[in-house]
C-alpha cells in the first residue's frame, strides 16, 4: 500500500513538474500594450510626455462610479490596438496636481497624448463608437 503510493504520489508531482514547465515556455505572438497606473509626477513625465508612443491617459479617482464603468472599456479598446498606443491610469487623489496641471475638473477625464503633447481630450462616459474613433485618432 505504502509503495503504490509513494508511487502515485511521485507519477502526480512529475505531471504537475511537467504542466509547469510546459506553461512557462509556452509564448504569444501578440503584443500587449502597456497599461499602468502612474505612481509619481516623474514617472509621468518619463513614461508619457517623454515617450515616441502615444498614450490614452485616464484621470479617475477610485470613488468614482464612472470611472470604474470607464476603466474597462478603455483597457479592452486599448488592448486592441496590438500595442500601438499606451494606457496609463492616473488617480486624481494621489496626484492631485497632476490634475491641475491638466486643467482636470471632472472625472473620469481622459487625455490622447502624441509626441509629448495633449492632442484630444473627452469627459465623462463616451460610447464605444465615439471610443475607438479617439483612439483611431492618436494611433494615425
Amino acid at each position: 500500500m505504502f509503495a503504490q503510493l509513494s508511487r502515485r504520489a511521485i507519477s502526480r508531482a512529475f505531471v504537475n513538474e511537467s504542466r509547469v514547465s510546459a506553461r512557462a515556455s509556452l509564448s504569444t505572438c501578440v503584443k500587449r500594450p502597456a497599461i499602468y497606473a502612474v505612481q509619481s509626477e516623474e514617472e509621468f513625465q518619463e513614461k508619457l510626455m517623454g515617450g515616441s508612443k502615444p498614450v490614452v491617459i485616464d484621470f479617475s479617482a477610485t470613488w468614482c462610479g464612472p470611472c470604474k464603468m470607464l476603466t474597462p472599456r478603455l483597457e479592452a479598446a486599448i488592448t486592441a490596438t496590438e500595442d500601438t498606443v499606451d494606457l496609463a491610469i492616473v488617480d486624481i487623489d494621489d496626484l492631485g496636481d497632476l490634475a491641475m496641471e491638466f486643467d482636470v475638473s471632472a472625472v473620469p477625464t481622459v487625455l490622447g497624448v502624441k509626441d509629448g503633447k495633449v492632442v484630444d481630450r473627452f469627459v465623462g462616459l463616451i460610447d464605444e463608437d465615439k471610443l475607438g474613433a479617439f483612439i483611431n485618432n492618436l494611433k494615425e
